[in-house]
């Protein structure tokens, strides 16, 4: 497809966008959930409302919402971008918002010095909203590239996992890393391979890839969702380990890996690289909804993704079934609510 091509194609999938809500349904709503485009979500449900981060125009932006189809409605906070504090960082990425220990961290990767000086930042509040201060950089001793940090629990111990580079060049591509943690903004010794891109699903595009992990409790099973493949290509997708209930969750040898992509491209509706995720209860805490972000256009790459969202549902085995993305416009049940 050339570029005038996706340029109709995504004037046509805007103006799908700007629909009318009267249009859909009772009780429904339609993908894409959050207005202009999106991408590398995070939502924080928190004192019966959504927390939505954002990366735009150069700053990490927070919007809050009642519900989770409800973040067009809203206008974010700045609470975080390029200022002349110390800090000295640009290229702001993928911020992911937690609550832990009675406070709110927001980390994310930047750049000092252009892409090879990309390492993951911590922020801290006493408010979902702000503001913020800077706790500095989240590294263990190798300091090696590092971007989509994120926190895992379990056992009553915490860890930090993100993805990373072996050494100082990209040309091993992007591995999972995990490392136990000190305090929320500082990791506690080595790093520990949890998982590297050895799957043919796991290496289209430029680089082999595993990105992005999202840590997934039910019912006393652990599961570490994360993004395969270069999220620049339509195959861009989801992959899972699974933690075998035993064992040392630094140990890669206590998760098995999916034998393929979870949640992947739906040609037939349209979606293509569907990836970065994050997951999320519904406002009764009953369901567990994946929130991702999709192209419309095949090809399109970076430039086409928008955050979209669509319900779990659960196997028989107590395993996750991420179904099929459903295509924009498509009326999708909103969830469930509390009585």
């Amino acid at each position: 497809m050339n570029h005038g091509q996706i340029g109709f194609a995504l004037a046509m999938v805007l103006a799908g966008m700007a629909a009318p809500a009267s249009a859909q349904p009772a009780g429904t709503f339609v993908n894409p959930i959050f207005p202009g485009g999106g991408q590398d979500p995070s939502i924080l449900r928190w004192a019966g409302a959504y927390y939505l981060v954002q990366s735009r125009g150069g700053a990490i932006r927070v919007f809050r919402s009642p519900t989770l189809t409800g973040f067009g409605e809203t206008e974010g906070v700045r609470i975080w971008w390029d200022r002349k504090d110390g800090s000295r960082l640009n290229q702001l990425w993928a911020p992911e918002l937690v609550a832990l220990d009675g406070k709110f961290y927001i980390y994310f990767a930047a750049a000092t010095d252009g892409h090879r000086s990309r390492r993951m930042y911590a922020l801290e509040a006493d408010s979902p909203t702000g503001p913020y201060r800077f706790k500095g950089k989240v590294a263990d001793r190798s300091d090696r590239w590092a971007i989509d940090g994120s926190v895992l629990e379990q056992r009553g111990k915490r860890y930090f996992v993100w993805s990373g580079w072996a050494g100082s060049e990209p040309d091993q591509g992007q591995n999972l890393y995990i490392a136990a943690m000190r305090n929320p903004w500082t990791i506690a010794g080595e790093r520990r391979l949890l998982s590297q891109p050895d799957q043919a699903w796991e290496k289209i595009g430029r680089e082999p890839i595993n990105e992005g992990p999202e840590a997934l409790h039910h019912d006393g099973r652990l599961f570490l969702v994360y993004s395969a493949s270069h999220s620049m290509t339509d195959d861009y997708c989801l992959g899972m380990l699974t933690y075998q209930g035993k064992g040392d969750p630094l140990d890669a040898r206590a998760w098995t890996k999916s034998s393929g992509c979870v949640f992947s491209k739906n040609l037939a509706g349209g979606v293509f690289g569907p990836g970065h995720n994050t997951l999320v209860l519904s406002p009764d805490g009953r369901e567990t909804w994946n929130v991702y972000h999709a192209d419309a256009v095949s090809g399109c790459g970076w430039r086409c993704r928008t955050i979209r969202m669509q319900k779990v549902t659960w196997r028989k085995d107590g395993t996750p079934d991420f179904g099929v993305p459903v295509p924009i416009g498509t009326p999708v049940p909103v969830p469930s609510q509390v009585p």
